[in-house]
């Protein structure tokens, strides 16, 4: 970690612990009614931090924050009502029964989402449309659970407030302790789901929301992290919930309506998306302000102001306060990123190279022959893949060529698990993959670079190889060691802070292939890797296949015929989603059928 890095990280440590401290003094000192109207606004914040974290970090908008929020307000006091009558500690029940439901409930929603592979306004929509039932059906419920009655409209009272002390003689707490109380349990959510995205967990969800495919293609199963991810939001939002109830002692379906859900999002965006503060900076500012204008301070215009206030603050503040205080503070520290701008072109060094290949296949210990047998697949009435059957192994580079729309990428897609296949079989040393989800195949033994680099932009160069280390290794020291190795394989050690979209682009080609040499895979798919490349990187290129080659199968997609000519391996010309011919580049330069087939000829085309 740099300087910079550190000095950062400090700042978004301290700053949220000055407010904790501000907040704990002014409730012991501020008007008890202020007091009792600040506290919603402290639990406002902690639902809009629920949805920061699945939204600001993972990158979906969810618009079932709210449902999550009311499901466990009512589970909460259900449990309250039942059992703190006899033993008093309230939030010895209702804290605990609405985090948990409110993460089951979202674990299972999450499930649905994210495994049936929606897209993302479909996800949307069906979170939204999953808050939009449950106010439907709660203005009708009614039920009887011991002493708790949910009575529909009229909703559910006698919820117990905040209670500390033991027994049925043990008193409600007041405003100020009630406050008080409220912004401890909210900073100890805020520390720990801080704490959580900055760990391991927290990378590889930062990676899924800044490329979904490329994590998948580093092995990690991105669905799983997801759903992890939701469920705690949905925990943090059925906290908020049983807070809420504790302190309104009283519930009813308002809690689930339209503007309940929409007003959320506006917390985020307000406070700063992706900062976990913001929402509590934004749910303070929305609170105060219609505090304040509500008391007649602006003759009764208080929506008008209080929206046109929120538009300006959109639209100004794109990062919201939170996010433009932090990178107004990250403006003032050394730019990592200035040694991209100083850096030469990248040359490969052998001897680490040669290091770690032979490193990664002592590990391998298994067979490292990619088999199609009659693959096939069709889109309508178009077949890209048309009956290929190939076999593929170390020794030598494979080169794939063939006109555009030959089915290179698609065959390469296939073999990836991007396309499922109708027919035929795919197996890497024995084992059958052919229905193995992508990240299964990674661990199977694939690597992938794909034609356009793939790099997570925010994240360092360092940090890059380290996520695709840890996804094969699991252990935080020696995917660090791993990625050093490969730093230095790839002389980028003066690079090593600098963000991955402040790269070049034939630098960031190298770190994509960086990243995949740090699964240590024995199948290689190289699509279109010289595309972007300097002559001189070509060539480096070139060496690095032909030294991969001997270590593992490596097969590469490519255009640049002169390019392939260099790699001096097996070459399978397709056409029409088919194999057409076979051999080195050379007799199929020779080869009239083939010269018919890239002019566009009548004979074979």
């Amino acid at each position: 970690m740099t300087v910079s890095q550190k000095l950062y990280h400090r700042a978004g440590l301290i700053f949220p612990l000055l407010a904790v401290v501000l907040a704990l003094l002014l409730a012991k000192v501020i008007d008890p009614y202020l007091a009792y109207v600040a506290t919603s606004w402290v639990i406002f914040g902690l639902l809009g931090m629920s949805l920061d974290v699945v939204w600001g970090r993972g990158g979906f908008l969810s618009l079932a924050q709210t449902a999550f929020y009311g499901l466990g307000g009512y589970v909460g006091s259900i449990v309250a009502i039942n059992l703190s009558a006899v033993t008093g500690h309230s939030l010895l029940w209702t804290l605990p029964a609405g985090t948990l439901f409110g993460a089951a409930v979202a674990a299972a929603l999450a499930w649905v989402i994210f495994y049936a592979r929606m897209g993302p306004l479909q996800s949307t929509i069906l979170s939204y449309t999953f808050t939009l039932l449950l106010w439907s059906v709660s203005q009708s419920f009614k039920i009887e659970i011991g002493s708790a009655v949910i009575g529909g409209d009229n909703g559910m009272s006698n919820i117990p407030g905040y209670i500390l002390g033991f027994g049925p003689e043990a008193e409600t707490l007041g405003p100020g302790d009630g406050l008080i109380l409220v912004v401890i349990v909210s900073a100890v959510a805020f520390f720990a789901t801080r704490g959580l995205m900055g760990s391991t967990f927290g990378k590889i969800v930062d990676s899924i929301r800044l490329d979904i495919q490329k994590t998948e293609l580093l092995g990690y199963d991105v669905r799983k992290y997801q759903l992890l991810t939701f469920a705690w939001s949905g925990g943090l939002a059925g906290l908020a919930g049983a807070l809420f109830a504790g302190w309104a002692n009283y519930l009813n379906p308002s809690i689930f309506s339209v503007q309940e859900a929409l007003l959320v999002p506006i917390y985020v965006l307000v406070g700063g998306l992706g900062t976990l503060a913001g929402p509590f900076v934004g749910a303070l500012l929305i609170g105060g302000l219609s505090f304040w204008l509500g008391g007649g301070a602006v003759g009764g215009q208080t929506t008008l102001i209080l929206g046109a206030m929120l538009i300006l603050l959109v639209l100004f503040l794109k990062n919201g306060i939170v996010g433009t205080m932090a990178k107004l503070w990250a403006a003032r520290l050394p730019d990592p990123d200035a040694a991209a701008r100083a850096a030469g072109p990248v040359a490969i060094v052998p001897q680490e190279l040669e290091t770690i290949l032979v490193e990664a296949e002592r590990q391998a210990g298994r067979a490292k022959v990619l088999k199609t047998e009659h693959l096939y697949k069709k889109f309508g009435g178009v077949v890209p893949v048309n009956d290929v059957s190939l076999e593929f192994r170390p020794g030598k580079p494979f080169s794939l060529i063939g006109p555009n729309g030959a089915g290179k990428s698609s065959f390469l897609k296939t073999c990836v698990g991007v396309y499922r296949p109708e027919k035929g079989s795919l197996a890497i040393g024995g084992l059958d993959i052919t229905r193995a989800p992508v990240f299964q195949r990674v661990h199977a033994g694939m690597g992938v670079k794909n034609q356009k680099p793939q790099v997570f932009g925010d994240l360092s160069v360092r940090e890059n190889l380290w996520i695709a280390c840890y996804a094969r290794v699991g252990d935080r020291r020696k995917a660090s060691a791993i990625a050093e190795k490969v730093l230095t394989m790839l002389g980028l050690e003066g690079q090593a802070d600098v963000r991955g979209s402040a790269l070049s682009h034939g630098q960031q080609q190298w770190l994509d292939i960086g990243m995949v040499l740090c699964l240590a895979p024995r199948v290689v798919l190289l699509d279109e890797p010289a595309a972007g490349m300097t002559n001189e990187e070509t060539r480096e290129l070139s060496q690095l296949v032909r030294t991969l080659a001997k270590f593992t199968t490596v097969i590469v997609v490519e255009h640049d015929m002169e390019f392939v000519r260099t790699l001096d391996g097996h070459v399978t010309l397709l056409h029409q989603g088919a194999v057409f011919a076979e051999g080195d580049i050379e007799t199929l330069r020779a080869d009239e059928r083939v010269l018919d087939i890239y002019l566009g000829r009548r004979q074979h085309v």
